[in-house]
């Protein structure tokens, strides 16, 4: 993937985005305003394109995990020795990765399969959009604005979870919304795929009427972070409740083994506070009480404060970073609407943060280790 090719894919995405944002009559943000097919295509298409090439086009020998999904991809010979292969190729023990995988195989090539990962992370991503995007009266095409941060990077990295994720949060929306079945569904199928999802199965603690109050939102996040140095205790407790092996593993892996983590800390990352920042400043301005539906509140609340029970321990807190950042959109978009600026300023401003951050992320050197080109 030549270095010159990304960058004549994202100069026309960039300058598109301003001036969408710029000469919009109304909010293209929110569905009050016009809303129509095209200016959700003029956001949407140019995006896919750029995410089909960044990610689905990426170096087979791109940095971190990519040639190694490649290798045991190679590797996988039928449906009932794909977990083994996983386990000997990869070394993951989710259940239903590798195996979903292997049907695949036989109708893809490797190339063809990193491309058809990427369509199925898109499009999943807009399947949970469309439906929360509604309570906060946004446009459901904001949701391709995903993949202007670092979540892309992740897409071609941590495939996976960057597949569990929106699934995930679809099923979390589902459980909020009563629609019970489809919920267990679509969770047990995250965790399936990656074992990070497994903590979507305290939703219903979420249901509690403690979770009606408003100050319970920043309060909950705050008392993590101040509970940060006990984190190994915490987590201790809840992964002897659980009793999976697997669970256990990642545990003294993570907080028990002395492993060395490949980010010094947390707090020294970008994305960290582009997390924390935004999250703390959703749930303290727009008050869940606000809106028809708690269901995004409720999901931020819950990986923030995973996020800052685990700020000291980088690798368990970076783990759930991605999962902010796939609802970025839906927050600054809430946060954006609260500002009383004509409907111009506020797209200029929605999409002026994006713009921004699709920049640090196109010239951030873990964007082109991991993707596989350079600036």
């Amino acid at each position: 993937m030549e270095a010159l090719d990304v960058l004549l894919l994202f100069i026309p995405l960039f300058f598109g985005m301003a001036i969408l944002a710029a000469v919009a009559s109304e909010r293209v943000v929110y569905r009050s305003g016009v809303v129509g097919p095209v200016p959700s295509l003029l956001l949407v298409l140019p995006v896919l394109f750029y995410g089909l090439y960044t990610v689905g086009m990426r170096p087979l020998a791109a940095g971190n995990d990519t040639a190694r999904y490649v290798m045991t991809y190679g590797n996988l010979d039928g449906f009932r020795s794909a977990f083994i292969t996983g386990v000997t190729y990869f070394g993951n023990t989710e259940l239903l990765w590798w195996p979903l995988q292997s049907v695949l195989k036989p109708m893809l090539s490797i190339r063809g399969w990193l491309i058809a990962n990427f369509v199925l992370v898109f499009g999943s991503a807009f399947l949970y959009y469309r439906l929360e995007a509604k309570a906060y009266k946004l446009s459901a095409g904001i949701f391709a604005l995903v993949f202007m941060t670092f979540f892309l990077v992740y897409s071609g990295n941590i495939m996976r979870q960057a597949l569990a994720i929106p699934i995930g949060a679809l099923g979390f929306g589902m459980f909020m919304r009563r629609r019970y079945l489809l919920a267990a569904v679509l969770a047990l199928l995250s965790i399936g795929l990656h074992w990070s999802l497994i903590v979507i199965l305290v939703l219903p603690l979420l249901k509690l009427p403690i979770f009606k109050k408003n100050f319970v939102y920043v309060l909950v996040p705050v008392s993590a972070a101040a509970l940060s140095p006990f984190s190994v205790e915490i987590v201790g407790w809840v992964v002897n409740i659980l009793g999976l092996p697997e669970i256990s593993s990642k545990f003294d892996l993570y907080f028990a083994g002395g492993r060395q983590s490949h980010v010094a800390a947390i707090w020294m990352t970008a994305n960290f506070w582009i997390c924390s920042t935004v999250s703390l400043a959703f749930l303290f301005f727009c008050k869940p009480d606000q809106y028809e539906s708690q269901s995004l509140h409720k999901y931020v609340l819950l990986f923030l404060t995973l996020i800052l029970l685990g700020v000291e321990n980088a690798d368990f807190s970076e783990r759930y970073l991605p999962f902010i950042l796939f609802v970025l959109p839906l927050m600054i978009g809430a946060l954006v609407d609260r500002i009383r600026l004509p409907a111009v300023a506020k797209n200029l401003v929605f999409f002026g943060f994006f713009l921004s951050l699709a920049m640090l992320v196109f010239t951030a050197a873990s964007s082109q280790y991991t993707l596989g080109y350079s600036l």
